[in-house]
């Protein structure tokens, strides 16, 4: 019997952030995730103030890939133990 395409596991969704508005984050390490983190700010800084939903987006996705940063230097940490 096969199961639901949404019970599956796929490999990526362990490495894979996704964002408020749905962009997924290559996350496999904390380089990459800097990386990803540096773009937004950008983005930020070129995006105009008065378009609080976009800049509201940006800053959560920030949210989620900092909080995806802090759980893989958790798991650096508990794997050099």
């Amino acid at each position: 019997m096969n199961e639901p395409a949404s019970d599956r596991f796929f490999p990526g969704e362990l490495t894979t952030v996704t964002g408020r508005s749905g962009t997924l984050y290559l996350c496999p390490d904390t380089s990459t995730v800097d990386h990803h983190i540096a773009r937004l700010y950008r983005r930020i800084e070129h995006t105009a103030a008065w378009r609080h939903e976009v800049l509201e987006k940006f800053w959560a996705d920030i949210d989620l890939l900092l909080d995806r940063r802090i759980w893989l230097e958790m798991t650096a940490l508990t794997a050099t133990r």
